[in-house]
């Protein structure tokens, strides 16, 4: 009996593979979600903090003589819309990847800080003339914590970000306004004994903040590794179930 010829291996040129179907394109649904959440962030930061800047504006020309109810909604209105821009600049930033959106961050960090050193040198001007009430002394100081605030609510959106630069030039115009006491208290004629409290208030406060950017010991350290975690929990799901 004639043995069996053998089938052909299916390896070339014997075996010819059938033709793959034409690959569908991809569409990066993640790198969608990181711009679409980057500019729903840079949207809603930008509009908190051009309200913001008319809010104190308008603070400086005697905007505290309206109705407190009216500030307390200003100021609602516009926490919403910097927390609401925060929280998903964080998720554009740790969750979807984004490495163009800390650059902007960081833009918009100095800017933040530019604005608190203009407004810090006009609430020495103020102090310096002596024609405020205690009412827009507590506006003045709340408004620059209220700055200091947002510009480390930006530290904390960028992973490894220092605020050591930043606190330079708070403790030069710092020193300005010692400056600025020493020249009211002592060469001008006539100064009022009792607001020399609010000049110091502002002074030991500004630079109290500032010394402990500078100083880097770590004390918004928890709260930063609780965001990490949280956004990390929250990629480590997300892959999960992809």
């Amino acid at each position: 009996m004639t043995k069996p010829q053998e089938p052909f291996p299916k390896v070339p040129p014997f075996y010819i593979p059938p033709a793959k179907p034409p690959r569908k394109k991809i569409i990066d649904i993640r790198g969608m979600l990181s711009i679409i959440t980057m500019l729903v962030s840079l949207a809603a930061l930008t509009l908190s903090m051009l309200g913001a800047t008319r809010f104190i504006l308008d603070i400086f020309d005697d905007g505290l003589a309206g109705s407190l109810d009216g500030l307390l909604v200003k100021l609602i209105v516009l926490g919403f819309a910097f927390f609401f821009g925060w929280v998903f600049g964080l998720v554009s930033i740790r969750v979807f990847g984004n490495l163009v959106y800390p650059i902007v961050i960081q833009m918009y960090a100095w800017g933040c800080l530019v604005a608190v050193s203009l407004l810090y040198i006009k609430v020495i001007q103020k102090l310096f003339l002596q024609n405020y009430d205690a009412l827009h002394f507590w506006a003045y100081l709340f408004m620059l914590l209220g700055g200091l605030f947002v510009l480390i609510c930006l530290h904390l959106m960028v992973e490894d970000h220092e605020l050591r630069s930043f606190a330079i030039p708070l403790l030069v115009i710092s020193v300005l306004q010692l400056f600025v006491i020493i020249a009211r208290y002592v060469f001008v004629a006539n100064p009022n004994g009792w607001m020399l409290f609010g000049d110091f208030a502002i002074l030991g406060v500004m630079v109290s903040i500032s010394a402990l950017m500078l100083a880097h010991i770590g004390i918004l350290s928890p709260l930063r590794n609780l965001i990490d975690d949280l956004f990390t929990t929250s990629t480590n799901s997300n892959h999960g179930g992809e």
